[in-house]
């Protein structure tokens, strides 16, 4: 397994929040979400923190401490993570969206559309490499019934 990068989850997130702004500030292309349809970004926003909250919390109560470099102790499949192995950073790519509904221009939606992949390629893969290692077989099942980032409804398995 590579090296984890040398900034953690959160800090892309807050970057990615960043480029949302100066992207909207400094090349707001066309307006998406006027006043005062933009405030349903507020929506997002606060369900992306709930998913984030109720991620960490379902880490606790399943035995696997929130610790970005940590190994994981516990292979959890409870809570959101029925539903996705990644409610943490699905809950920081919804505030991102949240907020780049809320300033209401198109460019902001760069930043996250481009967010996924960049948090795929530098988090979710060497994560999934180092749970595979762990925990093998039984990770192998739960990538098999949950997706990387969110199923609706089992035809998304």
């Amino acid at each position: 397994m590579s090296a984890r990068p040398p900034i953690l989850p959160p800090s892309i997130g807050m970057l990615a929040m960043l480029g949302v702004f100066v992207l909207h500030f400094i090349k707001p292309i066309a307006m998406l979400f006027p006043y005062p349809i933009n405030y349903m970004g507020l929506v997002l926003i606060a369900a992306g923190a709930l998913v984030n909250i109720i991620a960490e919390r379902d880490l606790q109560r399943f035995g696997a401490p929130f610790d970005a470099n940590g190994q994981a102790s516990q292979l959890v499949e409870g809570g959101l993570y029925r539903f996705s192995r990644n409610p943490a950073y699905l809950g920081m790519i919804l505030i991102a969206a949240g907020i780049t509904v809320w300033v209401g221009s198109l460019s902001p939606w760069l930043v996250v559309l481009f967010l996924p992949p960049i948090m795929g390629k530098l988090y979710v893969c060497q994560e999934e490499s180092a749970l595979k290692d762990r925990f093998g077989l039984n990770y192998d099942q739960y990538c098999a019934k949950v997706p990387r980032w969110i199923r609706f409804s089992k035809a998304d398995s």
